[in-house]
């Protein structure tokens, strides 16, 4: 059971911390957000399952604690019955979290058993457990899961190269030197989006590679970057280039309808964070370090700034990260 909820841990990107440590007893880490969750997986049948748990959860929390994560020891205790002592030990009153927690949840052949006053969901934990019980076949070795998820990564990658990525990058960077020696913002007035078009829809594309001063061209290059390469690694060359384009001209198109004017790839760099946002969601992956979590965050913290300051159009960073997220759920594989 030990090596199942190993294997389950590593595939939703928990990274072994100590290795070596048979098949008896597993130990895994996620950082999400400001937590660093540490799956300490050992089998209760073991006489000496409290001191095995009790001296990796020291180690934990004497490597971590000093460290800016509010740490989360999880023990799971793999059983085919649940003992009077292994409930009296698995028993944790865990009303105020600290800055170092430590819970005890029991598997056995029917599921987690929680006593206590302890979080029935602990991230994705609860369900990881539960799909290891359901497993049908049980690893080797650790290093056998390892290999083998560190192959099914590869095999999700695409595209070897994000070159298309920086070919994008390079034309919005000569385009924005030509608008630093367009002193009458001619380009401006000739290529962004206007209400409606007026006829000239050309506009929704062009508007595309034109900035508004050197903040708005860095932090666009810099999404561009961060969501462009994942993207590309992960769709693509060519899912790359229609999410771009067909995101951002959509949102420009729907920023259009509602009156307004804009210029900027940040509609279509929202339709890149949409894409990738709906790869993480649907395979239940991060993305090179990207989880769904982290992705709306970013989200998040785009439409709050957008709100606060003027001259941002929210509509088409709302409508570009929809786009793209239909886009993406259309082109992501289920998962495997």
């Amino acid at each position: 059971m030990i090596l199942k909820i190993a294997q389950q841990l590593i595939e939703n990107e928990y990274v072994p911390i100590i290795k070596n440590t048979g098949s008896n007893i597993f130990c895994g880490g996620k950082q999400i957000g400001p937590c660093l969750y540490c799956v300490i997986a050992v089998n209760a049948d073991m006489p000496d399952y409290k001191q095995r748990f009790e001296q990796m959860a020291g180690y934990l929390g004497g490597s971590y604690s000093v460290q800016n994560f509010n740490l989360i020891i999880l023990g799971i205790f793999a059983a085919d019955n649940i003992t009077e002592e292994l409930r009296e030990y698995a028993t944790v009153d865990a009303e105020i979290f600290e800055k170092v927690n430590i819970l005890k949840w029991v598997l056995t052949p029917n599921g987690v058993e929680i006593f206590g006053k302890q979080p029935t969901k602990l991230a994705d934990l609860r369900t990881i457990a539960e799909n290891a019980v359901n497993a049908d076949t049980t690893p080797q070795s650790l290093d056998d899961i390892i290999i083998n998820n560190e192959n099914k990564r590869r095999e999700r990658i695409v595209s070897k190269d994000s070159v298309f990525t920086f070919i994008m990058l390079a034309l919005i960077g000569v385009v924005f030197a030509a608008q630093i020696f367009d002193a009458d913002g001619a380009m401006l007035d000739a290529f962004c989006t206007l209400p409606f078009a007026e006829g000239q829809y050309y506009r929704y594309l062009t508007a595309i590679f034109l900035h508004l001063g050197f903040t708005h061209f860095i932090s666009n290059c810099l999404g561009l970057y961060l969501f462009g390469t994942r993207t590309e690694r992960y769709f693509g060359k060519a899912n790359f280039l229609m999410i771009f384009f067909a995101g951002g001209i959509l949102a420009n198109l729907t920023s259009s309808l509602f009156g307004t004017s804009g210029v900027g790839a940040s509609g279509a760099i929202m339709a890149l964070m949409g894409a990738v946002t709906a790869y993480s969601f649907g395979t239940k992956r991060s993305v090179d370090g990207f989880d769904m979590h982290l992705l709306v965050l970013f989200l998040l913290i785009n439409l709050v700034v957008g709100g606060l300051y003027e001259g941002i159009d929210n509509i088409a960073h709302i409508a570009g990260f929809i786009y793209g997220y239909v886009l993406g759920m259309l082109k992501t594989p289920r998962k495997s």
